[in-house]
């Protein structure tokens, strides 16, 4: 059985729960880690029948909450719950969906496991700390918070949120706040602004001046320079211009320091970058390393790359950056790392399916079809729905949803053989504003019935219904059950070597003519003509498991790539 397995997997919850429930369908999401209460949050997915859902949450600390949803038919509903552990710790918590209509429980619920803070160490605030002159704002800066008992607490930003201040004790207000003066001497900084105050906190923790803003002046020259990547950006990667930019913005932060740095920046392989302006550029592999000459505050990065026509849309691409001086003083701020996507000229809404259009009769197969859809329009799609029939030579009862972009409601009819896909209150902007977020994508598997014959065909069209517009119909998708040019194919036929490969493999077989290189969606990424060394360049390819299918004077042959670099 052949199936490309993809790694875009998002699991639909309770997908295989009793389908005369009353409730479809649940999600419960986690929590943060700041702050003095913990919150929970889900959806639930109705029915046909109005009812009200009681969301039963037990913290692990001995006590319950019982929060009653309110369900129109067919709908969605959700809750927020939030709760104060009066102990710090680890605790595991159970949250049960029970249905007034069915009466009775959906599925086996949910466990989710929260870690409390400490009462009196989980107020917090946020604070941007930054210099004028050159204008550079830091993420890593040591404030200073005075309580009323006296006591000076030094906070360092929380892990995961460069400006988030969290550690201190609500019963302590009111606090003073300042930068932190052994910083301030390290680095030759004056506090230009004055210090802020806390008065009181509310019942999460959250300071009633939550975002705090100093500014800093240099006080001496810095004895050595302290350059910093302060962003790095890829724009415009468009395969059929076979063009992109990547930006990027370095900074030298200490005090009245003027010095030369040395860039490097890691990028794909098979891309190419442009070299021309930057000062003392070479490139070793997938390295471009260049200076900066005399650099005192800030400057842009431009570097121009061309890259392969043939790479497909969506494919990520990232790049890296690091900054060097033998006498930087903190080099903990030296590198960045960026990732975007390639964007490409395809029909944003389409349907394709993970075989050949030639079937084998003999092979009772499992076909993976994936629908992508895109919002082309000005304004926001609300709601998204994907009306598929299934062809009567596809075993409805196969049928299983393998993943989607957005939550989704999926119907099966099996009498009409019309399923449905339903993306409620999805909110799917323009590709004119976000092109990744205009797009959506849905991924099922059916297997063929059982005894189909040579000849037989299994068609495929979906139509996308974008709220109250004409639908936008997709290509039709054929395969057909035929043994018409169909090799031997047994593993003995046809060897790819090496098989993981990081850039080349060399195929083993006999009158080979030409190899068809697919990814996980189906979609053809490379195709060559064999010569006699046999040897393949896969380099410009991105890590994943592909479909190989290889055509020989006998017949034609499949097989599973690795890449893996």
């Amino acid at each position: 059985m052949k199936k490309i397995i993809t790694l875009l997997i998002l699991t639909v919850a309770c997908l295989s729960q009793n389908a005369i429930a009353q409730i479809q369908d649940y999600y419960v999401y986690g929590d943060s880690l700041m702050g003095c209460q913990n919150t929970l949050s889900g959806w639930m997915s109705n029915g046909p029948l109005a009812e009200t859902v009681t969301v039963e949450i037990s913290w692990g600390d001995g006590s319950t909450d019982n929060i009653p949803v309110v369900m129109t038919p067919n709908s969605y509903g959700d809750f927020v719950q939030s709760h104060t552990y009066t102990v710090p710790g680890n605790y595991t918590i159970d949250v049960q969906f029970y249905s007034t209509v069915n009466g009775a429980y959906f599925g086996t619920g949910e466990q989710q496991n929260l870690l409390a803070s400490s009462q009196t160490s989980c107020g917090y605030f946020y604070a941007n700390i930054y210099q004028s002159a050159p204008n550079v704002w830091y993420n890593d800066v040591p404030l200073d918070c005075t309580g009323a008992n006296g006591i000076t607490t030094t906070i360092i930003p929380s892990t995961g949120s460069y400006y988030g201040y969290t550690g201190l004790n609500p019963g302590n207000a009111p606090y003073t706040v300042s930068v932190n003066d052994a910083w301030l001497a390290t680095n030759g900084y004056i506090q230009a602004t004055a210090d802020q105050t806390i008065n009181s906190f509310n019942a999460n923790g959250m300071a009633d001046n939550p975002q705090m803003t100093f500014q800093l002046t240099c006080s001496v020259p810095a004895a050595n320079p302290d350059f910093s990547i302060s962003w790095l950006w890829p724009s415009a990667f468009v395969a059929p211009l076979q063009t992109g930019t990547v930006y990027g913005y370095v900074c030298n932060n200490a005090c009245s320091d003027t010095s030369d740095v040395t860039l490097s920046l890691t990028f794909p392989a098979g891309f190419v970058p442009n070299t021309t302006g930057l000062t003392n550029a070479s490139v070793v592999g997938n390295t471009l390393t260049f200076d900066v000459l005399q650099l005192t505050n800030c400057t842009q990065i431009t570097v121009p790359f061309t890259f392969p026509g043939a790479t497909p849309a969506g494919t990520s691409i990232c790049f890296d950056m690091t900054a060097s001086n033998p006498n930087d003083s903190d080099p903990s701020n030296n590198s960045d790392t960026t990732c975007g996507v390639v964007w490409n000229s395809y029909d944003p809404n389409s349907k394709e399916v993970d075989h050949a259009s030639q079937i084998d009769p003999d092979v009772q197969e499992t076909l993976e079809y994936m629908i992508h859809f895109q919002n082309d329009g000005n304004f926001n799609a609300v709601n998204v729905e994907l009306i598929d029939t299934l062809s009567e030579n596809l075993d409805l009862s196969t049928f299983k949803l393998i993943g989607a972009k957005h939550s989704v409601a999926v119907n099966l009819d099996p009498v009409t053989r019309i399923v449905k896909f339903v993306f409620n209150q999805i909110y799917l902007v323009p590709s004119s504003q976000d092109l990744d977020a205009s797009q959506g994508f849905v991924i099922y598997s059916v297997e063929e019935e059982a005894g189909l014959v040579e000849g037989d065909e299994i068609e495929n069209t979906v139509y996308i219904y974008f709220d109250y517009n004409s639908p936008i119909i997709t290509n039709t998708t054929l395969n057909v059950n035929s043994t018409l040019g169909l090799g031997d194919k047994t593993s003995e036929a046809i060897t790819l070597y090496p098989n993981p490969t990081s850039a080349k493999f060399q195929i083993i077989g006999t009158d080979l003519e030409e190899i068809h290189i697919f990814d996980m969606t189906g979609k053809e990424v490379s195709v060559s003509k064999l010569t006699n060394t046999n040897s393949v360049d896969v380099e410009s390819l991105s890590n994943g498991i592909y479909t190989c299918v290889i055509s020989t004077k006998t017949g034609v042959y499949q097989q599973k790539l690795t890449i893996k670099k």
